[in-house]
């Protein structure tokens, strides 16, 4: 996705739409199922769930009724000194059985909200315990974490913090994601990739000063910033080591790939580790009205309780009834539908057509991705995995053709999938309730506009400016 960009090319809207330079987007006026009607008549597979989100599919008419009746009954109120029935029972459903240790949960609006009060937490928990010396984040490099300036500051990202440089914060540092694609070494095994990975985790907690280090923010699986990048196994507990071993924090941003996406409820599940914090949304609601949520561990909460005995983070659509209301209906119908299972099976068949039809097209460099969270990551030479030039807008392009053949994928934030300014991909992460047809048809439309892409004497002009990857 681009950054909002301003032009006059379309002066009928007074909306100020992502890119501007182009032309304005196409108009969708009906969507359901995995599918979106443009106002053009055109009927295109949602093959990215909007952003992760349409975890459930469009136009469920159990979401919409619940929504309906609890908008009915209470719209609104304020959480300063009422509750209500909705948020209470998805509270119970997220963190009642303690999963992992979470035991508590606060609802707001958005990911940025969830990852923005995440850090708030990891600070105030240390200030309610007596070590208000821990003032420092480490997160990743290739990571997105939201759009507020806390969440910019731990992005990973140099084009979206480039404008608002002396707005972040100061106490922030980023150590190297968990890539293997891109940074293991030939030879290495998994086990001492992980390790070194850690190790780097180690010496930049001691860098920084032992004691000053409150959290550690990652996400479970890299989203839109670099294709699904799945970790090596053991990396996450070779992390959580390290974290226990300086008592930092281990906060889990699965906005994106978490409720569901990889086939389990929380992606930390396939990792054999649990967060302190974590951060959830998109699939929690399914699109259906707008949720995120912080889970807070047991220790955490007990931290509090020592202290002040309140989190310092109230917002005025916390808890919001008819969100919760909505939240609450998706993950019933996890349950009622079995949609993990399908996510796997569904999931397993995706992965499977991919390589069938892709996986030895000589510019896609990996096919990765766990359940129905999938990503191509494209290069210019296969054996040397250089990159296409940075001022080539592949996967904007392929995004494009994509959309012609009646598939709509993301294409994460345009450039920078291998080092956070070179590199290409495009991400799949279609309803957790598609059918087999439907995967069929995302792979067609998918390998139409590859072949298409890679066959235009732009792209193939740009072979000659190749990138080398070291």
């Amino acid at each position: 996705m681009s950054p909002v960009r301003i032009d006059t090319a379309h002066e009928q809207t007074n909306l100020l739409y992502r890119c501007l330079h182009d032309s304005p987007p196409e108009t969708a006026v009906r969507a359901e199922g995995a599918y979106l009607w443009l106002d053009d008549g055109r009927k295109i597979l949602d093959a990215c769930a909007g952003a992760a989100v349409a975890s459930i599919g469009h136009g469920d008419p159990r979401v919409i009724a619940a929504v309906a009746k609890q908008m009915s009954q209470l719209s609104y109120h304020h959480t300063s000194r009422l509750t209500n029935p909705a948020a209470e029972a998805l509270g119970h459903k997220l963190v009642g059985h303690r999963p992992g240790g979470l035991s508590h949960a606060v609802f707001l609006s958005s990911g940025s909200e969830a990852n923005e009060s995440a850090i708030k937490l990891a600070r105030q928990y240390f200030v309610e315990i007596g070590e208000p010396q821990r003032e420092h984040i480490i997160s990743r490099n290739n990571s997105y974490h939201g759009n507020s300036i806390g969440c910019v500051s731990l992005t990973g990202i140099p084009s979206r913090r480039a404008h608002f440089k002396p707005l972040l914060m100061p106490n922030t540092s980023r150590v190297s994601p968990c890539y293997a694609y891109r940074y293991k070494r030939e030879g290495e095994a998994d086990a001492d990739y992980a390790e070194r990975c850690a190790d780097e985790l180690e010496q930049e907690i001691v860098r920084v000063g032992e004691g000053r280090v409150a959290a550690f923010f990652a996400e479970t699986v890299v989203g839109a910033s670099a294709g699904n990048i799945v970790p090596v196994p053991g990396y996450f507990q070779a992390i959580r080591r390290v974290c226990d071993k300086y008592g930092v924090l281990l906060v889990l941003d699965e906005v994106m790939c978490g409720m569901g996406r990889t086939g389990k409820m929380h992606c930390w599940e396939w990792e054999g580790v649990a967060p302190d914090i974590q951060t959830i949304g998109k699939g929690l609601n399914g699109g259906y009205q707008a949720l995120s949520a912080v889970l807070i561990s047991e220790r955490v909460i007990a931290g509090l309780r020592q202290g002040s005995g309140s989190f310092a983070n109230g917002q005025t659509f916390q808890c919001h009834p008819s969100a919760a209301a909505a939240g609450l209906a998706v993950m019933n119908i996890f349950e009622t539908d079995d949609v993990l299972q399908n996510c796997m099976e569904r999931g397993a068949e995706l992965r499977a057509a991919l390589e069938d039809a892709l996986g030895e097209h000589p510019h896609v460099g990996e096919i990765r991705g766990r359940g129905l969270f999938l990503s191509l990551e494209f290069v210019a030479d296969k054996a040397t995995k250089a990159t296409y030039p940075a001022d080539l807008p592949l996967a904007a392009l392929l995004n494009d053709a994509i959309f012609e053949c009646g598939v709509l994928v993301y294409s994460g934030f345009g450039k920078g999938t291998a080092d956070g300014v070179r590199g290409d991909h495009i991400l799949l992460s279609p309803p957790l309730t598609i059918t087999s047809a439907q995967v069929a048809e995302i792979v067609a439309g998918v390998k139409a506009g590859v072949e298409d892409v890679f066959a235009r004497p732009l792209v193939r002009a740009a072979l000659a400016r190749a990138e080398p990857w070291c």
